[in-house]
């Protein structure tokens, strides 16, 4: 818990020039420790197929680095291309460790709730980035900046404050990815009846200060992630909990117009604000939020779609064209480190976890509800991922990552605790 509450607020800790998260130290500790503990104990450690299939992509990416680096050694050090590979190995190893834990039925909830409540500070520091707090400016630029990630810093250049928020995610695009994610629970536990996560009429606070704060990222992947997340959750539940789908729908929409009421004096004192928001609907309803992006003639992506049809099958790994640009998009990302090979192997293994929670939906119990968390999650970062890196999202992967790990060590509890139920009992039996 400690890890990844602090993965997701813990502020970034400065030595010399360099920016170091607290999860990049911890996760390695925790992978000692369980390692010690399963040799003291004698206990064999647990695997899944779905890490197996994570370390097939690795291998993917450590190829293509290497055969990218013989053509051309000047394309990265070695020490940066370690740290990037660190960076994706971590979901496995997090995988590892929340799969061989022992941890009783509220466990996972209590960690959902950490990460539902742990938005009412994210949300304050985000509203307060966005109006032009003096406070808010001086913790991010303290704690949530690094030299790697330049948002925070263009934005002040631009606009002399943070109009679009960051929170502590150092990007207005993560940061609006994961209200969405906050949205979500909240929504799955109102309309199920969850009151593992909070009292309700506290989750529907939670609710509209997410909202609110959503908005201030003035994001286009907020904005129509609220949208197809709704169209998920009406798909997905409005037939099983009709009255209660209907009861959310009416009250979120209360709390909602009444934060955006209280906040919107506030807003306006940013005149900027209100013609970003504005620009920002326009894309949405022109069809032309991904023009930018996409596009083959003027998009960002333009040269990274040249690099790509030099090396199609496995692509460049972790080392860095010029004038390529991989950073908005899961997809063109991966596409772009591991090929069509790569690709390949991560979606599958991404349709695998799906299958895996969907199959484990219909399990009495809250162990079930949380297979529907994983589900709805799965859902909301493969729509993100057209505009960010969703899976790998700076403080986040480590939520999604964890919650897989979670419920694949749960079904295997469930299936040993079958297993022995059904066990025949020979005590008695004659010799």
């Amino acid at each position: 818990m400690i890890y990844l509450l602090s993965a997701l607020i813990f502020p970034s800790i400065w030595i010399g020039e360099t920016a170091v998260r607290f999860e990049l130290v911890y996760s390695l500790w925790l992978i000692l420790a369980i390692i010690l503990h399963k040799a003291v104990s004698k206990s064999t450690f647990r695997w899944h197929p779905i890490l197996t299939m994570y370390m097939f992509f690795l291998v993917t990416v450590a190829l293509s680095t290497t055969l990218a680096l013989v053509n051309d050694p000047s394309k990265g050090s070695m020490l940066q291309l370690a740290v990037s590979f660190y960076g994706i190995l971590r979901p496995l190893l997090v995988m590892f460790i929340f799969l061989n834990i022992s941890f009783d039925e509220m466990f996972p909830w209590r960690t959902l709730r950490a990460f539902v409540w742990a938005s009412i500070p994210i949300a304050i520091l985000s509203f307060g980035q966005t109006v032009g707090s003096s406070a808010a400016l001086q913790v991010t630029l303290l704690g949530y900046t690094s030299p790697s990630r330049a948002p925070v810093f263009n934005l002040l250049k631009e606009h002399d404050t943070i109009l679009r928020s960051t929170g502590v995610f150092e990007s207005p695009v993560f940061n609006a990815v994961y209200f969405l994610m906050v949205l979500t629970t909240v929504g799955f536990a109102l309309v199920t009846g969850v009151s593992a996560l909070g009292n309700k009429w506290f989750l529907y606070t939670i609710l509209g200060l997410a909202a609110v704060a959503g908005i201030t990222t003035l994001s286009t992947t907020f904005l129509l992630g609220a949208v197809l997340m709704l169209l998920l959750l009406v798909f997905l539940l409005s037939y099983r909990y009709p009255k209660r789908f209907l009861q959310l729908v009416i009250s979120s929409l209360f709390i909602v117009s009444l934060f955006i009421i209280i906040s919107w004096p506030y807003f306006t004192q940013q005149p900027i604000f209100i013609g970003a928001l504005n620009y920002q609907i326009d894309k949405i309803l022109s069809g032309s939020l991904f023009n930018t992006r996409y596009d083959p003639e003027n998009g960002i992506f333009q040269k990274t779609y040249e690099a790509i049809q030099q090396r199609p099958l496995l692509g460049w790994g972790l080392t860095q064209s010029e004038g390529v640009f991989v950073g908005d998009s899961i997809y063109i990302s991966i596409f772009y480190k591991s090929g069509i090979l790569g690709l390949n192997i991560f979606f599958l293994m991404i349709y695998v976890i799906f299958r895996h929670a969907w199959r484990s939906r219909n399990i009495a119990g809250l162990h079930g509800k949380f297979s529907w968390v994983i589900l709805l999650w799965t859902f909301l970062l493969l729509n993100t991922g057209f505009g960010s890196p969703s899976f790998f999202i700076i403080r986040l992967q480590e939520w999604y990552w964890a919650l897989v790990g979670m419920s694949l060590g749960i079904n295997f509890t469930l299936r040993k605790k079958n297993i022995m139920k059904h066990k025949p009992n020979n005590e008695g039996a004659a010799p």
